[in-house]
């Protein structure tokens, strides 16, 4: 062979060589992309995620939002909060869906819990973790730099901090990592149209000069804790009371996203509304009626499963125990209890239209956030409406 035909055949053979390269990379480009998450991060990731960590467990409705045929698929591992903190919700979901008990769980409740080695070994493409919440958040910095140098991609949603801003966000964000877009799609139409239904009545209602703009007190996760009163006042349903045109008596007493409000500074002030949030559920309120032990709390009861007598009956009973009788809003009928999970999922806008109806019941009267909520779960969720969500007295 001359040297000629030597040297051609070497550069056919590099150039060869540089188009595999090439392709290579082009390939590995073409199966990643990037996300900028609700912390504000660029990430990036795999294009195809197959395996997710979720940083709470309570976060399986939003993902059922975008699967409903098959919402456990992709978890290979959880926080336990969902079965700790929701038991209703989630006996819906182990009825239906079974194999959820047998999914690994990587931590009870807390960030504390929450173990990298686990996670590791199930081999997650994603952990999915709240800006705020009971798992892991962005202020973990050294978790979230051990998963990352593993190879596991981090993002961040929120449902909590800023839920009627970002929860849109959240739903459009899992639904482009997941391959979702369209279902997300359909979600964010639907949920953008009923806060909608909400915010165009109210801004007639800003411009009537004769409609004041009542006080609400937000009692949270009332019989928790023996102390009087617990409180919401930035954040979470705290964004309810405001976009309702409320005004939380909080606010400006309270720093922080929530606190403790002294029961005779309550009284003094008589707020226009009172609004509880429910912890309780229907499991729970069984135990505590097949016990012999008085000492138990007093939780209201509402979410899957709770029937209205339930949910009434758990309210004045609660109330009876909480300190509050002798505000004028309990006293006129102008109470309220609501299912505390609102403040961490993607329904919260049938919340946000409850408050503005109780709010304003005549502007709101043709508003039917019952309605909403059958809705959501019949477009929405794998699993049947089947329980009280909100009651009053």
């Amino acid at each position: 062979m001359s040297v000629m035909k030597r040297i051609r055949t070497a550069v056919l053979g590099f150039a060869a060589v540089l188009g595999g390269v090439f392709s290579t990379l082009a390939m590995a480009q073409a199966s990643q992309m990037t996300v900028t998450d609700l912390a504000g991060r660029t990430v990036p990731m795999a294009n195809q995620v197959n395996r997710i960590i979720l940083g709470e467990s309570r976060y399986i409705p939003a993902l059922a939002i975008l699967d409903k045929e098959q919402p456990l698929k992709r978890i290979v591992g959880m926080l336990a909060d969902f079965k700790q903190t929701d038991p209703g919700s989630y006996e819906q979901y182990r009825h239906k869906f079974p194999e959820i008990e047998r999914i690994p769980q990587v931590g009870h409740a807390s960030a504390d819990s929450f173990s990298v080695e686990r996670v590791l070994s199930l081999k997650a493409d994603v952990a999915i973790f709240g800006l705020e919440g009971h798992g892991p958040t962005s202020r973990n910095a050294e978790l979230i730099q051990q998963l990352e140098r593993a190879g596991v991609a981090v993002i961040f949603v929120d449902f909590r901090q800023k839920p009627l801003v970002n929860t849109v966000k959240s739903i459009e964000l899992l639904g482009k990592v997941l391959g979702r877009e369209q279902q997300a799609l359909a979600f964010v139409e639907f949920y953008t149209e009923q806060l909608a239904r909400v915010e165009t009545k109210l801004a007639k209602i800003r411009q009537d000069e004769s409609l004041a703009a009542p006080s609400v007190f937000l009692h949270s996760r009332v019989g928790l804790q023996d102390l009087c009163c617990e409180t919401m006042v930035r954040g979470m349903m705290a964004s309810f009371v405001e976009a309702g045109q409320g005004k939380n008596v909080a606010k400006e007493i309270v720093p922080g996203a929530a606190g403790v409000m002294n029961l005779e500074y309550l009284l003094t002030m008589q707020p226009d509304i009172y609004i509880a949030t429910a912890i309780g559920s229907a499991q729970g309120a069984k135990e505590r009626a097949e016990s012999d032990d008085d000492n138990q709390p007093l939780y209201i009861v509402l979410g899957a499963g709770v029937d209205d007598a339930m949910a009434k009956a758990s309210f004045q009973q609660a109330l009876q125990g909480s300190g509050v009788m002798e505000l004028e809003a309990i006293q006129s009928k102008r109470a309220f209890a609501v299912w505390h999970h609102f403040y961490n999922t993607p329904l919260n806008v049938v919340a946000v239209q409850a408050f503005a109806k109780w709010m304003y019941p005549n502007e709101f009267a043709d508003l039917d956030p019952k309605q909403t909520m059958q809705t959501l779960f019949d477009r929405f969720q794998p699993v049947p409406l089947n329980g009280t969500y909100w009651t009053s007295l």
